[in-house]
Order: C-alpha cells, then sequence, then structure tokens
C-alpha cells in the first residue's frame, strides 16, 4: 500500500464474492472499505461489516449487493460508481463510532430519469437507518442518494430522520429555515404508489405538534412516477422545534392520473408568501386571506420540465398559525386553480384535483375568505344635508347578498327598521350605497346601520354611525378629510379643512377590528396636517374612524399599508 492509513479492505480490479460469512475489523474510521474500479459481488445470505467508511469509485466500479453490508462510518461515491442487485445497505454505529453523526456522500443515485434506473446507477436497492443519533445527512448538492426498492426510517429502535443537507457534520448543527435552501435530495425510484417504500414512517395527521412524527426526510425529496398514476406521499417537512410553526413533518400527497411527469421532487418553504388576487370561489365566497406567510407552502418540480397529466393535492398542515373560518381551498402558483368550488372546513386533509403541470417548482398553499360576512365592507359615514341625514357605505365585494336593511336608533341600543336598499348580489369591484333620512329633527342624535342579507337568510349587521343636523349646518364630511399618500409603505397623513375649530378623535382598526391607533386632539380652522406613524404596521388594509367630538359625526376612510 502506499497510503499510510489501514484499509479495511483494498479492492483491485477482479471479482471478488462474498459468500455466507462475516467480516469485521478492530478500529474506526481508519478502517476503510475502498472499491477503486472493481467488480465487487455480495451474495444472497453473506454479510459485510465495515467499521469504517465505505468508499465507491469509477465508471468501472461495481457493487453487485444481494446481501447485506453494513456501513459504521459513512458512505462515499463518485458520479461514476454502479450499484445493482437486491441486498441493503444499513447506516448503523451500534459498534463503533456511537456518538458520531452518520452521512451519504457523492452520487449514490439514479443518474436521471426512471429511465436509468439500471442503466446509469449507483442507487441503494434497500436503505435501513439505524443511526444511534437519529440523524443521516446527505452531504453535497443535487442528487445524493435515491432507493429503488425501500427505506427504513427506524431499523434499531432509533427513530431516524434524513436531513439533505451539507451541515453539522462537526459542531454545532444549523438548520435552514426553508426547504430550498437544502442543498442535497434524496430519492424514492420505486415507482409504485402509497408509502409502502417507507418502512416505520408514522406519519401524524392531526394536524398539530402532539406526536410528531420524526422519521421522514428534512429538506428535498423526489419521487418516481407510474405514467399511469397513483397516489404518491411526500414525507417531507424541516426540524422539529417543540410548538414552533412550519416545523416538523409537513405531509403532503399528490394524486395523479394518466401522466408523463417520470420523476417529482418536493420541499416545505416555510412562511413563503402565495399573496394572490382575490376572487369568488367555494361557492360564492370572497377567497382574500393567503396563508403562506403564517405557515409556508409545499414546493414541486418535474424532472421533465414539460410533464402533463391531471392531478390532486392532499395536504396536512402541522401546527399553523391560519386564522379561524371554516372554508379552505388550495391555491397553486398565487392563483385560483383546479377543480372549481372544491373546498373543505379545515386544512386538516384539505384536497383539490384538476391541476395539470407544474412550474418548476410549483408552489401550493391555501386561501380562505377573512370572514364570511356577505359584503366587505370598506366605510359606513353620516352626511348632514340641508334638511336630512345622509347614510352612505362603501363595500369592496359581495357575494349572494338579496338587500340591505337601513336601522335607527335614538339611543344607540333599540334599533327599528328604516328601509330597504337592493344589493347587486355578487360582486368583486367597490361598490356604492346610500340611504336619506328626511324624517329627523334637528338638534337631535340618530345611530343607524344597516344588515346585510344574503340570499339564504344569512345576515350581518355593519359598525354603527351617529350624527346630528346642527342648527347651523356642518363641514366636517368625507369630502373635507383627505389621506395621503394612500396607499403608502412608511406614514400616512390626514389633511383636514375645516371652517371652525374641532375636538377630532382618530382610531384606526386593523382587518381583525383590533385598535393600532388611538388619539383625540384639537385642529383650527383652516387647512392641517396631521400626520399618523404607521411605518411600524404590518401591510394590509386598514380603517380610520374620525369622529367630531362636539357633533358626535362619524367620517370612515380605508388606508392601504404596503
Amino acid at each position: 500500500m502506499t497510503s499510510n492509513k489501514y484499509y479495511f479492505l483494498q479492492i483491485v480490479p477482479l471479482l471478488f464474492s462474498f459468500f455466507g460469512f462475516t467480516i469485521h475489523s478492530v478500529a474506526q474510521h481508519n478502517n476503510e472499505f475502498y472499491n477503486n474500479g472493481a467488480l465487487v459481488s455480495v451474495q444472497a445470505g453473506a454479510e459485510i461489516h465495515i467499521l469504517g467508511d465505505m468508499h465507491m469509485l469509477q465508471a468501472s466500479g461495481s457493487l453487485q449487493n444481494n446481501g447485506l453490508i453494513k456501513v459504521q462510518g459513512n458512505c462515499y461515491s463518485d458520479n461514476l460508481f454502479q450499484q445493482r442487485g437486491t441486498g441493503t445497505v444499513r447506516i448503523q454505529n451500534s459498534n463503533v463510532n456511537l456518538t458520531e453523526r452518520q452521512f451519504i456522500s457523492g452520487s449514490y443515485v439514479v443518474r436521471g430519469g426512471q429511465a436509468q434506473i439500471g442503466v446509469n446507477d449507483g442507487s441503494f436497492y434497500n436503505l435501513e437507518l439505524a443511526n444511534s443519533q437519529g440523524i443521516v445527512y446527505l452531504v453535497g448538492s443535487g442528487n445524493i442518494a435515491d432507493v429503488r426498492n425501500n427505506v427504513n426510517f427506524n431499523f434499531s429502535g432509533t427513530p431516524n430522520r434524513i436531513i439533505t443537507h451539507n451541515i453539522g457534520l462537526s459542531g454545532a448543527i444549523t438548520n435552514p429555515a426553508n426547504g430550498a435552501n437544502y442543498t442535497g435530495v434524496f430519492g424514492i425510484m420505486r415507482p409504485n404508489g402509497g408509502l409502502g417504500a417507507m418502512t416505520n414512517n408514522t406519519v401524524t395527521l392531526n394536524g398539530n405538534m402532539s406526536g410528531v412524527d420524526t422519521e421522514y426526510i428534512q429538506g428535498k425529496l423526489r419521487r418516481a412516477i407510474l405514467p399511469g398514476g397513483g397516489n404518491y406521499g411526500f414525507v417531507l417537512g424541516l426540524e422539529p422545534a417543540g410548538a414552533t410553526a412550519q416545523r416538523g413533518l409537513q405531509y403532503s400527497r399528490l394524486e395523479f392520473g394518466a401522466n408523463n411527469y417520470d420523476v417529482i421532487t418536493g420541499y416545505f418553504q416555510s412562511g413563503s408568501s402565495n399573496a394572490g388576487t382575490a376572487g369568488l370561489e367555494c361557492s360564492g365566497n370572497l377567497m382574500n386571506y393567503f396563508g403562506g406567510v403564517d405557515h409556508g407552502e409545499w414546493m414541486f418540480t418535474d424532472i421533465t420540465s414539460s410533464g402533463s397529466g391531471s392531478y390532486g393535492l392532499t395536504i396536512w398542515p402541522q401546527n399553523h398559525n391560519y386564522i379561524a373560518t371554516s372554508i379552505w381551498m388550495i391555491t397553486k402558483d398565487n392563483s385560483f386553480q383546479g377543480t372549481a368550488n372544491q373546498c373543505g372546513p379545515t386544512t386538516t386533509a384539505l384536497n383539490r384535483a384538476g391541476f395539470n403541470g407544474f412550474n418548476n417548482p410549483s408552489e401550493f398553499n391555501v386561501a380562505a375568505p377573512i370572514s364570511p360576512l356577505p359584503s366587505e365592507l370598506l366605510k359606513i359615514w353620516l352626511v348632514p344635508e340641508d334638511s336630512y341625514l345622509s347614510i352612505k357605505w362603501d363595500v369592496a365585494s359581495e357575494y349572494n347578498v338579496d338587500y340591505y336593511e337601513v336601522q335607527r336608533s335614538e339611543d344607540g341600543q333599540d334599533f327599528v327598521y328604516l328601509g330597504l336598499v337592493q344589493a347587486s348580489g355578487n360582486s368583486t369591484t367597490a361598490l356604492h350605497y346610500k340611504y336619506d333620512d328626511t324624517e329627523i329633527e334637528r338638534n337631535h342624535d340618530y345611530y343607524y346601520r344597516y344588515k346585510a342579507v344574503d340570499f339564504n337568510g344569512d345576515y350581518y349587521l355593519s359598525p354603527i354611525v351617529t350624527g346630528r343636523l346642527s342648527l347651523g349646518g356642518t363641514d366636517f364630511s368625507d369630502g373635507k378629510i383627505v389621506l395621503f399618500p394612500n396607499p403608502s409603505s412608511s406614514n400616512v397623513t390626514i389633511a383636514f379643512t375645516m371652517n371652525q375649530p374641532k375636538n377630532i378623535g382618530i382610531s384606526v382598526y386593523n382587518v381583525f377590528g383590533q385598535i393600532v391607533h388611538d388619539v383625540s386632539l384639537n385642529i383650527e380652522s383652516g387647512n392641517t396636517s396631521v400626520p399618523i406613524e404607521s411605518s411600524n404596521w404590518s401591510s394590509g388594509v386598514y380603517m380610520i374612524r374620525i369622529e367630531n367630538h362636539d357633533s358626535e359625526e362619524t367620517v370612515w376612510k380605508k388606508f392601504i399599508k404596503d
């Protein structure tokens, strides 16, 4: 030997056959098994125990494994080595290297799609995971390790998962927050659907962190797909970290009909926005909440880059931060695709079919209505005219709205019917409505609201506005108050044009009805500008209530924070 290392076995370009016996070595990583270009055959019933690392190299290097190879170190290969047979490789540090992390490096893969199985193929047939630390790493970039038959996540009683990232081999472990940043890919090249190729994988489907599944692919997973289709579970996710959202197994299942996709790679992207354009879906609901930032997205890539065929997707989000609502749908590529109105009451086991093609990657997440209201109110306000009060309101959208019933009260508690305003019914564009109340007295307080009633008889009550028709009239109206800039990514200014000084109250509400800003101040006659510090507000829509404390008149303004 020319090296100062002690090799477990030096392979020369000859045929070696290992029959039904076991070979042991006595040290650790310096007892390495090198194949520098030989044809090595392990027959059925034979066992090879390697107490160090295994190296498989060169185009002429071939492993015909029909037995068991137990590796207590690491597995290395180049992108030329070939592997065949129906045997097993077990990653297990039960005798030596007991506290060490083990990894697979190089190209133990099918180098291409399914047509390369058995042609340009360094993949394992069966892979058993039994690392005492519970983790087997993939080191390098691209496709690192494939199995043609089965991967056992828990051979020895210690749950193992595969981390497809070149990290943590010494010192502290740092896990990428997004699946896109994992450098390696693990593959299951057995094209049959289901979870049969993943032994001892206990998929948790309850949608929370109780019983977090630890036996999965952390990072990227690719699966071979039959042309005739089938259901393919992707047991992938990110590192579990207690009750932290977006961690643990984010299980999903692709359900294919006839197709030519060949191989699909998936990963989970934590906290990735899927914000799209709001629209009517799920039997007329305005879908205007997009859950990517609150949870993340499932990303899939087609190896052919141009495959086609219909498929569906079912997801089981783990420990999500979604809003509370009972109407959900799956989105694709930030838009509403697939089978229209195919929705569910919860994100757990949510399904949608009718998708076709992948955008490499295509991103899948969820959408829902922010609230199941018949109309989305932008603002409601009261305008004193010469001899009457005009109740006005703007809505951003309507779905299945039959009419608006205007109601009035003189104490703010007991409301009576005042009149009806016919609704448009369904709309995704802003609409303006008004009702004039002429049966009033001057210098008397009145309270107004409307009841939006849909075709099913369900209804929603608007916020209450109040005001009076003074003896001398008023200049406190919507046209006298201006917001700018709007939209804005920093601060917003409210400009007043008033004939007389006024005591003003300003309250800002987010989409959940929570007050994020509240102030009272006196403004002088003429033009007055009031800056509002909004740079630290979250992006979204805010409603600003501006009240004249002297006359109790109210104006509502809509503000959009970029």
